[in-house]
């Protein structure tokens, strides 16, 4: 058995790695969320500094000034670890963004990103084996099935925070699942350490899962001083990892607190009348950006929860919890759909918290045909968003309320059906498919998705392709001059 399993799980990588091989992006989009990255990875990688106006990335919308010098206004930790990784390659090799930028893309998005789906593969099949029954086999698909019928795939192909906080939060489960069985200190430790990395990476993600380690440890613990020893070791180890945050931002900024909190522009605000804010609940959970609606899979957790509440261990509990509340802080103190970006990102980090309960109910199902068709039915909706949303996760989208009345995005308000459309007609302008979508959202508004997210994505050859099909003749526009401007609303 365990051969048999140690050649899955290398069969399991080897075909998660060629994934990322083959649809890792060498380019990134205008969206603020990867150029600003990428422009902390340039400067300290290559030039060791944090101001990013000597790099190629400058241009980034995400940017704030300071003591005279340009900074990323993202939160550091995950770019300052990219910039890591490229300045070993850039002193080992010579590889930089200037003379080789596509490859110095790739390899960040490729290690990073790429890397992290790996690593929750690995996670979820080590961790089925040794807590769930059934049989090996279907703990082998379900743990591959994570990476590659989620959000986790589509965000896998380019640098981004949402895939590493999912990987900490999971870790966070694995470690107090692990201190249940045998509660030791280098256990406890590890899962304060996976709540901080959480929080280097998302806030509110850090804060809730710092509170579900406490909780976790408390009440796994052995009675007496153990239960103050550990516990205590747990906010040690947290709050090293959170010193060590703000002592990177001080050094770079010279405030400890993220520079866009310094600002204040990255403040959450509730915006929402009580009549738009179920609107907005239902379009980020079932609707046209919904956590559901794009990975049915995942719905299977309200019965898997029910019927296995006698059943589900306090690691698990601690998970839920965890990903329950994230889910409500998001819902309530954002409104606008994550912006330009594949489905609600926001709630990613929640997918394998969700998928480890679904596995274990499912694992304890006794064999039915059309358990296994519905399962399989199910994964392959989510393989399908999976493959669209990694056609260009930070995509042309609806943003909410920031989206002004009129605007394209307002009628193609689905990132799937969205990406869908751009991608067929790269591939076939004039298929059948193609018109298709052209047809149901109409020929203007499809011409003008297609042109800005060719802008949006650097690609001229997909617009000089637009100008010249029979989408343009359709809707009039015969030269480049003649089409619409990037900042045009209609």
């Amino acid at each position: 058995m365990r051969t048999k399993a140690r050649k899955l799980l290398y069969a399991g990588i080897a075909f998660l790695l060629l994934f990322a091989v083959l649809y890792t992006k060498d380019e990134v989009t205008l969206a603020g969320n990867e150029s600003s990255r990428f422009s902390v990875v340039q400067a300290f990688g290559e030039q060791g500094v944090f101001y990013i106006e000597g790099t190629n990335f400058a241009s980034t919308v995400d940017k704030l000034e300071r003591n005279g010098h340009l900074y990323s206004d993202k939160p550091l930790p995950l770019s300052f670890c990219a910039a890591l990784i490229h300045g070993a390659i850039h002193r080992v090799t010579g590889i930089n963004f200037t003379e080789n930028r596509m490859l110095s893309i790739y390899l960040v998005n490729l290690l990073l990103s790429g890397g992290c789906n790996i690593l929750l593969f690995i996670l979820m099949f080590r961790h089925l084996r040794r807590t769930s029954r059934g049989r090996i086999e279907w703990k082998f698909l379900l743990a591959l099935a994570l990476p590659l019928t989620t959000w986790l795939g589509s965000y896998s192909v380019v640098l981004n925070n949402h895939t590493p906080a999912a990987l900490a939060l999971f870790g966070m489960i694995v470690a107090l699942e692990k201190f249940r069985r045998k509660p030791t200190l280098r256990a406890a430790v590890a899962a304060a350490a996976c709540a901080g990395i959480a929080g280097a990476l998302d806030m509110p993600l850090g804060l809730l899962s710092g509170l579900a380690v406490l909780a976790g440890i408390w009440f796994s613990s052995p009675a007496g001083t153990e239960k103050m020893r550990f516990s205590g070791a747990v906010v040690v180890a947290g709050g090293a990892i959170c010193f060590g945050v703000l002592l990177l931002n001080f050094i770079a900024y010279g405030t400890v607190v993220p520079l866009y909190v310094a600002d204040g522009s990255g403040s959450y605000r509730f915006v929402f009348l009580w009549s738009q804010f179920g609107e907005y609940c239902f379009e980020c959970l079932f609707g046209f950006r919904g956590l559901f609606s794009y990975q049915p899979f995942l719905l299977l957790v309200f019965p898997a929860v029910w019927f296995l509440r006698k059943r589900l261990r306090i690691s698990e509990w601690c998970g839920v919890g965890t990903a329950a509340a994230l889910i409500c802080f998001y819902l309530i103190f954002t409104n606008e759909y994550g912006g330009a970006a594949y489905g609600m990102r926001y709630l990613i980090p929640v997918i394998p918290v969700f998928w480890l309960v679904i596995a274990r109910w499912i694992l304890s199902w006794r064999p039915a045909v059309w358990k296994t068709v519905v399962v399989i039915l199910l994964l392959l909706w989510g393989g399908v968003t999976m493959l669209v949303g990694a056609y260009c996760p930070f995509c042309i989208s609806n943003e909410g309320h920031r989206t002004p009345k009129g605007h394209f995005s307002n009628v193609i308000r689905s990132s799937f059906w969205g990406n869908l459309l751009v991608m067929n007609f790269e591939r076939d302008p004039e298929g059948k498919y193609t018109r298709i979508l052209e047809d149901a959202y109409g020929p203007e508004y499809s011409f003008l998705h297609i042109y800005h997210s060719g802008i949006h994505m650097r690609k001229p050859e997909l617009v000089a392709q637009l100008l010249q099909s029979s989408l343009a003749e359709r809707v009039g526009v015969k030269t480049p001059g003649e089409t619409a401007s990037p900042g045009d609303e209609r």
